[in-house]
């Protein structure tokens, strides 16, 4: 190892730097290709680029290759004019056959169509020549091969060279003693014609018939020089030692101008070549290989290319007008690099770098400063030791020298200030929450320092924050443009502009990439070359100016890759410094893949030219389509797929900002076009529409706009004419519906309001029937109160204890009875509902007349009256107890009421016409008068045609009853005294 430093310092690394990208299809390493036979390309006069494959004829739009089937199979190279839209290919094995491409499409035609001079003549076999390169072959059996130009046509067999005038039948002999192999070597520009001669290193010069002769040596006639040249396109390339040049006239003369040096041509074995001038694109076909696209660019990716090396780098600083040095030593032109001190193969952080005041470098490693003396050449060096820090980055503003240090325990960093390059004198520290990312001066009072928790606005005085002006956004890198604002860029959350210490943040581009914008240089025109993770853009800062004013003002970017020669999209940041304007103009950015240099003047950004823009295919259900200026198809649909040919060959479509909406007179929102190129309409109902598509052609921004008609044509069910005979028909229906419907409402109006005249009657027979019930329930509650205020009365008067307890039982006693009382007309209420449950799960008759029993015994005894039950203990009924309960407490209760000093039995046994329940009691007994009112009560049939008499609600609720449950009840006079009740149950169950 150290004899490879030794080496180094007096060696450079000349290691060439790349300039241009490529990508290849077919030979199963591309898309699209149907084979890898590429026979010719050209590029018609709309900007289409075209190949003459063995499967057809393919047209390229820079994503999408189109086949086009022919029936003449195999076909000759391309010929014709470019200008007049008429490029043909003769079959290969036919004269009365030929394919041409004319209007941006492809199609088989007749020999009519095509040049008569192609045709055999006077038997023999006229070869027409307009294309070279070193693996033609001639034959003897072509009588003459033949080349037009416009001032006439030169015939060559293999003895001879014959001119003919144009419109002239007679042929003049230009030079005797040639041979076809030296057709090899011809090239054309327009009436020139030239035939190099590589062994007499000359090169002769044809022109309207006349011979002359070029005796220098040149690249033309260098033995090891091919000559590649179509006379369709018009282009001539010249292949010497990997380097390829192309050819042009220049007044009179041909002059090579270098394109790009590349190794692999000759064993690539290209059959044919095509240079795009206006998107700098190289094309090479093969006849084994498919197709190779070299991206030519004024990229120029400098590496060091060192053995086991990656070629990531960060921080760099201008060394010479034209080079940038690190700290690993390497110097790097846009071409080249050398080493100027040994290359440290182990490294710590390669971030950040700064000169001093003597241009001596200083960088850091670990712990330490090292600095390298320029009057050593930058070989010898010292080191300034910070122990026991965790050392992170060096700034530098004006004398002063700051150094970052980060707190390995905490997320804290300390920012030292030291006053010189001896880094012995340190003026002060500031402790930030966060890690110190990037500082930068505002003026002799203040600067600025970006964190990782926001940007701080500092006092150069006081070495003291003024005040946290961003708070919440990790700041990447702090700048400084030429009109004096600040910007800085973030970790994820873009890029921004501060104006009066206010943030401002700035759009994405279309693909969100500059949300990890690492740092921007500004050129001449006031543009910014921003790096990404993601690809270089270019921005007018004066358009980003206008939005921070505006907000709904539109901000283009144009976005380089790959495509544009860049060998890798990511570029680095988070560096000191990030990147570097050199003396010579050359702006260098790092990335993974090395630096990159390049002329801002020298970059062009590539968009559509305002004609180049054709809506004229589609597929409808995977059907293709082709239309002219209006596209119609049936409402019976699934999918349409509108095809947007642009001849546009970069990748990244979002370069030019392409959109689409199908406009109905509403305010549509356009659509972003994807690189497929496709605008796809569903589910569109029938009717007239404009397809609107809208791009950029300049990096103005403007808005270039094209407009195709689109009508979707209904069904017949779609017509006005069926949807108004359906309306019609509607009409008709819906009248007849109504006048059907209102027949019906008025027979249901009548039946309704006969109904409603029946309910009328019933609700107000009702209310009667309520009011009365609720004065006897007044006035059979009224008994109960009043006796048990006369006990209270007599309570209060006596002081015997023995009186009080029996009168105190007989205020629980009769409590307990109001309380029962109350709840069975509760409970009656609810049976009384007509949707009343009468029948539910079977019980013994006997427990419930025991607890009527129960309940009134206390109070009879009062009155000296005995109660007894003797009642069947097996008789079961399935009838509702509730409504039974109540039938049995209301008799009982009534018989106690009338009954003093005497006996009441009650009893149930099963009868010959069912259960019958008797309540037999020896009181005051019922008139005739009022056993006639019950029992009549009891066969009326409806509640309107009751006579309410004032004798209790008790008897009528029992009827009432009685009746829900289909039962009888007789009421008959007892003897000597008292009445019996007899209740006969008819649905029974006797167990």
């Amino acid at each position: 190892m150290k004899l490879f430093y030794i080496i180094s310092l007096f060696s450079s690394l000349y290691v060439w730097s790349q300039n241009y990208s490529s990508i290849w299809y077919g030979n199963n390493t591309g898309p699209d290709l149907p084979q890898s036979t590429v026979k010719d390309i050209i590029k018609d006069k709309y900007g289409f680029i075209w190949f003459n494959t063995n499967s057809g004829v393919l047209r390229y739009d820079g994503k999408q290759f189109l086949l086009y089937k022919s029936n003449n199979l195999p076909l000759r190279g391309f010929w014709g004019s470019v200008e007049k839209d008429s490029i043909v290919m003769m079959a290969a094995d036919s004269y009365q056959d030929a394919t041409i491409i004319s209007k941006r499409t492809s199609k088989d035609i007749k020999i009519k169509n095509v040049d008569a001079s192609l045709l055999p003549r006077n038997h023999k076999i006229y070869s027409r020549f307009y294309t070279s390169n070193p693996a033609d072959k001639y034959f003897p059996n072509v009588a003459f091969y033949y080349l037009k130009t416009n001032s006439g046509i030169y015939y060559f067999n293999n003895s001879l060279i014959e001119f003919e005038k144009q419109k002239d039948s007679k042929k003049e002999i230009v030079l005797e003693n040639f041979h076809y192999n030296d057709l090899k070597r011809v090239f054309t520009h327009g009436d020139y014609v030239f035939i190099t001669d590589p062994n007499k290193r000359k090169t002769m010069r044809l022109y309207k018939g006349k011979i002359s002769y070029d005796n220098d040596a040149t690249l033309y006639n260098d033995p090891q020089s091919k000559i590649f040249w179509y006379q369709t396109s018009e282009q001539v390339f010249i292949i010497n030692k990997g380097n390829i040049y192309q050819s042009k006239l220049i007044n009179g003369k041909p002059k090579l101008f270098f394109l790009v040096k590349y190794e692999n041509v000759e064993k690539d074995f290209a059959t044919t070549i095509f240079y795009d001038e206006a998107y700098d694109k190289l094309y090479f076909g093969t006849l084994t290989k498919g197709l190779h696209i070299i991206n030519l660019s004024k990229f120029y990716i400098s590496q060091k290319k060192i053995p086991f090396v990656n070629e990531v780098v960060y921080a760099a600083l201008p060394f010479s007008k034209s080079s940038v040095i690190t700290e690993e030593g390497i110097e790097y032109f846009k071409d080249t690099t050398h080493v100027i001190f040994p290359y440290r193969t182990m490294i710590n952080d390669n971030r950040s770098i700064a000169y001093d005041r003597f241009k001596n470098l200083l960088y850091q490693s670990e712990n330490k400063i090292q600095r390298r003396f320029i009057k050593s050449g930058y070989i010898k060096k010292d080191s300034i030791v910070f122990p026991n820090t965790g050392l992170k980055s060096l700034y530098k503003r004006g004398k002063e020298n700051m150094l970052t240090i980060f707190n390995d325990k905490s997320e804290h960093t300390y920012l030292y200030f030291f006053e010189d390059d001896s880094f012995n004198t340190n003026k002060g520290k500031m402790l930030f929450p966060s890690v110190v990312n990037t500082v930068m001066d505002i003026n002799d009072d203040f600067f600025y320092v970006g964190c990782n928790d926001g940007l701080y606005l500092i006092s150069v005085k006081t070495y003291k924050i003024i005040k946290k002006i961003v708070n919440g956004i990790a700041i990447k890198e702090i700048l400084k443009t030429k009109d004096g604002n600040f910007w800085f860029t973030t970790y994820g959350k873009g890029f921004y502009l501060l104006k009066n210490n206010k943030e401002i943040k700035m759009p994405y581009d279309r693909g969100g990439y500059l949300a990890d914008a690492h740092t921007f240089l500004e050129d001449r025109q006031s543009n910014l070359w921003i790096s990404s993770n993601n690809g270089l853009f270019k921005v007018s800062k004066n358009k980003l100016l206008n939005y921070a004013q505006k907000k709904e003002s539109f901000v283009n970017y144009f976005r380089f890759s790959t495509e544009d020669g860049l060998t890798n999209n990511e570029f680095n940041g988070s560096s000191n410094p990030n990147a570097n304007i050199l003396e010579n103009g050359e702006f260098v950015f790092p990335s993974m893949d090395g630096f990159v240099f390049f002329k801002p003047e020298e970059i062009k950004c590539h968009f559509p030219q305002p004609d180049q823009v054709f809506i004229e295919r589609a597929e409808m259900d995977d059907v293709p389509v082709n239309f002219q200026n209006k596209l119609s198809f049936s409402s019976n649909y699934k999918t349409v797929e509108v095809y947007i040919d642009i001849p546009y060959y970069y990748s990244d479509i979002e370069n030019i900002y392409l959109e689409a909406k199908l406009d109905d007179g509403k305010n549509n929102k356009w659509e972003r076009i994807k690189n497929n190129r496709k605008f796809i309409i569903t589910k569109v109902s029938p009717g007239n529409y404009n397809l609107l598509v809208r791009y950029i052609t300049s990096e103005k921004g403007n808005f270039m706009y094209k407009k195709i008609a689109v009508t979707i044509e209904p069904q017949f069910y779609e017509t006005h004419f069926f949807l108004m005979f359906v309306v019609l028909v509607g009409i008709g229906t819906l009248i007849l519906i109504v006048r059907l419907r209102t027949n019906f409402l008025n027979k249901e109006l009548k039946e309704t309001n006969k109904t409603l005249d029946i309910t009328k009657d019933k609700l107000k027979n009702e209310a009667e029937y309520q009011q009365k019930l609720v004065q006897s329930i007044s006035h059979d509650i009224a008994s109960p109160i009043k006796f048990i205020s006369f006990l209270s009365q007599q309570l209060r008067e006596t002081e015997d204890p023995t009186i009080q307890k029996e009168y105190f039982d007989g205020i629980y006693n009769s409590s307990e009875q109001l309380y029962k009382f109350t709840s069975g007309l509760k409970a009656y209420t609810e049976l009384y509902k007509e949707d009343y449950v009468i029948e539910g799960e079977e019980y013994v008759l006997y427990d419930v007349i025991e607890e009527k029993v129960l309940l009134f015994r206390g109070i009879a005894k009062q009155n000296g009256t005995i109660i007894d039950n003797v009642s069947n203990q097996n008789v079961t009924t399935r009838i509702n107890r509730d409504i039974i309960g109540a039938i049995v407490h209301n008799l009982i209760d009534n018989a106690v009421k009338h009954t003093i000093e005497s006996h009441i039995v009650v009893s149930a046994e099963l009868g010959n016409d069912g259960i019958e329940i008797e309540i037999k009691d020896g009181g005051s007994g019922m008139t005739k008068e009022q056993r006639d009112y019950y029992s009549d009560l009891l066969k009326k049939v409806t509640n309107e045609e009751w006579e309410f008499k004032n004798y209790g609600l008790g008897l009528h609720m029992v009827i009432q009853l009685v009746r829900k449950i289909n039962a009888t009840i007789s009421f008959n006079e007892n003897f000597p005294t008292g009445t019996v009740v007899k209740v006969v149950l008819n649905n029974t169950k006797n167990i």
